[in-house]
């Protein structure tokens, strides 16, 4: 049993580093080649916490290659556009000037059904709505709406509006993050002032944000 637990500590330990130097995705956003290493590393680390009798080296090897291969690859797309297309494919367009492109959606296998499941889901229920929508290479859909259909900004009638900055986290569950998005850095000294500003202690704090222009938010603890 301790064996085991090693084992998979190594193992847990190992994919989660082959995770982070591949690059940070959701499963949603994986490309073709990303999601099949992403399974292949699953399923090869899976195999040594079945089988305590094979090498751990057995296991780390493949998983070392697999880690290299989508590296090396992922290089060779950035130089080349060509290779990138037949290893990734191509955003095709499925609606043009509000017109579905239907011989697109059968080459897709895209079904009617999985385009309106789609729209919905970027808060689009009438395909009178658009102008245009593009299936990306992981299979997500990019809508353009009708300028017509559009909400009016502040710029369609005239309205200049000051610039917002990113709200950058400072203090999250009682302690303080000098260091968040890791360009953005504030000193200790300056979240302790934030938080004195808010008349509380920073042991009382969920969440503190603040952003360039000095606006805070903040989200206390609740109490147990």
């Amino acid at each position: 049993m301790t064996v085991t637990i090693i084992r998979a500590i190594i193992i847990y330990i190992f994919v989660i580093a082959a995770v982070r130097i591949m690059g940070k995705r959701q499963i949603g956003e994986l490309n073709p080649h990303e999601l099949v290493i992403t399974i292949i590393v699953s399923q090869t680390a899976s195999i040594p916490l079945e089988e305590n009798s094979m090498p751990l080296a057995n296991s780390i090897a493949p998983l070392l290659v697999f880690v290299s291969l989508e590296i090396i690859m992922s290089v060779v797309s950035m130089k080349s556009l060509t290779f990138r297309n037949i290893l990734q494919g191509r955003p095709i367009m499925i609606i043009k000037d509000g017109k579905i492109n239907q011989s697109l959606l059968r080459k897709l296998r895209f079904t009617v059904d999985d385009l309106v499941d789609s729209l919905r889901q970027k808060d689009i229920f009438d395909l009178n709505e658009i102008q245009d929508a593009v299936i990306e290479t992981n299979g997500s859909v990019s809508v353009l709406k009708k300028s017509e259909k559009n909400a009016l900004t502040p710029s369609d009638i005239g309205i200049s509006t000051d610039e917002k900055s990113t709200p950058v986290a400072v203090v999250i569950d009682g302690k303080s993050v000098s260091e968040y998005f890791g360009s953005e850095k504030i000193s200790d000294s300056e979240i302790e002032l934030l938080v004195k500003s808010n008349n509380t202690e920073i042991g009382k704090i969920m969440l503190l944000t603040v952003d360039s222009a000095g606006n805070t938010f903040l989200v206390p603890k609740q109490s147990k």
